[in-house]
């Protein structure tokens, strides 16, 4: 059977700068097709479903691959033959398997109904191993009270873990936090410091929030055209080169 053309994969909670004076950042929702054309999964790029009973189920990067394509998929027959290998291997322990469930009950699949409590089930098993996509998404439920009460602090928690682990969607929105001070105290040299971190891994919602700050003199920062510039050009050129999402 051929593979349906690869769709946008959703981008859950990455966020996005209202520029303007303020600077507002958008801290609620969860933000899909985000993600440009080049960083889509395509079928190539993944293994096909298992399609005979006793296939041995995925593994590691493997699991990850499958996890991506079940989300770019419309066959219910292949999703859910997938969603049998990956909860085999998940059942076996596999850290990536765990954190793909957790990531496609939490989006929902025409095949596979949004579940957040499934999804916050998988993504617990795997936060023991500190997974930063498992804190991240963790995080992101607690932000934004999916499947469970919304928990400013609880969210800070799980984002602490995912940055440690190097996600730059995760320094984002912590970053997004200590500037709010949202369960956290306000700090803005923190808030900077986790911007620059994303930055860095070329975030661009993270450079543009330096871009604004440097434009209007925010987060303890003096006005600096050049800088403010520089940090929009890093921006744009972000844009173009953005990572898989968690």
């Amino acid at each position: 059977m051929s593979v349906p053309p690869a769709v946008r994969l959703a981008v859950l909670a990455g966020g996005a700068l209202v520029l303007g004076g303020a600077a507002a950042l958008s801290l609620g929702g969860l933000r899909e097709g985000d993600r440009p054309e080049a960083d889509r999964p395509t079928a190539a790029a993944a293994p096909s479903p298992p399609s005979r009973a006793g296939a041995p189920p995925p593994g590691g990067m493997e699991a990850r691959a499958l996890g991506f394509r079940l989300l770019t998929l419309a066959d219910p027959g292949e999703v859910l033959a997938g969603m049998d290998a990956l909860a085999r291997a998940a059942e076996q322990g596999d850290v990536e398997a765990q954190v793909s469930l957790g990531r496609i009950y939490l989006k929902g699949l025409p095949s596979v109904p949004k579940d957040a409590a499934r999804a916050r089930a998988w993504l617990l098993r795997a936060a023991p191993s500190q997974h930063p996509s498992a804190a991240y998404f963790l995080g992101v439920m607690s932000q934004n009270g999916d499947g469970v009460t919304a928990d400013p602090a609880e969210a800070v928690r799980w984002f602490e873990i995912a940055a440690r682990g190097g996600s730059p969607d995760a320094m984002f929105l912590l970053a997004n936090a200590y500037r709010a001070g949202a369960g956290v105290p306000r700090n803005d040299r923190r808030a900077v410091e986790l911007y620059e971190s994303a930055g860095e891994r070329e975030h661009p919602a993270a450079l543009q929030a330096l871009a604004m700050a440097y434009r209007y003199g925010e987060l303890g920062l003096e006005p600096d055209e050049a800088e403010s510039r520089r940090y929009t050009m890093e921006a744009e050129h972000a844009i173009q080169h953005q990572q898989a999402p968690p």
